[in-house]
């Protein structure tokens, strides 16, 4: 008799609720990155730094799977353009930058529904793209550029914070490998000789802050009736 009662409530509540089914989204954003490196030279000395600001080219998809409105999953793929810009010797101004692609993973917390929320989370970055300028006085900059150089440290992580309300988002990213290896600095001068920085930069750390924009998406919900259960309860009332 108890069973018969245990199975009849289970039915009864079946026919009466419903179940929200919440489904992913995917969301698209770019930022605009501030970037600063903290460099050695071959002596073990700090090296003067200037920050660096780039926008173009950033922009990151980002799948959306939230467990609950306060709690969520974020995984994703992007693009982003980070560098840094040191004085190795007086006079004498070097740019390093990477076009990188990442996959960024990491957990939502706060208020999802309403759009105010922190993510914290770490990315995998492949350093694809490779350029330095050499700067010396007032002389037109030295260039050099290839893909997949040996001047960066190809595959990077990284950790990341980021505080998001509505769509507008503030974040801050450290690179947990240095972002440069250590090579020679060329300079060429006018007799046709050249002079060298060699090893540079023995480390470099590399920390930026960012301002963004991540289009919002809303969790749609997918409601499933329950099916008709009076045949089966009266059913089971006969046995």
């Amino acid at each position: 008799m108890k069973f018969k009662i245990i199975v009849l409530f289970l039915f009864a509540f079946l026919s009466t609720n419903t179940f929200a089914q919440k489904k992913p989204y995917f969301t698209t954003g770019f930022d605009m990155i501030f970037s600063y490196g903290m460099a050695k030279d071959e002596a073990g000395n700090d090296v003067t730094s200037n920050l660096r600001f780039s926008s173009w080219y950033h922009f990151e998809k980002i799948l959306n799977i939230d467990f609950s409105k306060k709690a969520g999953f974020i995984i994703g793929y992007g693009m982003q353009n980070v560098g840094m810009i040191t004085t190795p010797k007086k006079g004498i101004t070097v740019k390093q930058r990477a076009y990188s692609a990442g996959i960024p993973v990491g957990f939502r917390f706060g208020n999802l529904e309403n759009g105010q929320f922190v993510t914290i989370g770490g990315t995998g970055e492949v350093m694809l793209d490779y350029k330095e300028k050499v700067f010396e006085g007032n002389k037109n900059a030295q260039k050099h550029h290839e893909w997949l150089s040996n001047n960066t440290t190809l595959f990077n992580p990284s950790v990341f914070f980021r505080y998001q309300k509505k769509s507008i988002y503030i974040g801050a990213k450290y690179y947990l490998l240095d972002f440069l290896n250590p090579s020679d600095i060329h300079l060429d001068e006018d007799n046709g000789t050249s002079s060298i920085i060699s090893s540079f930069p023995k480390t470099s750390k590399l920390f930026y802050i960012s301002l963004g924009y991540m289009g919002k998406g809303k969790s749609k919900t997918k409601k499933v009736v329950a099916p008709a259960v009076s045949k089966k309860v009266n059913l089971i009332l006969n046995l």
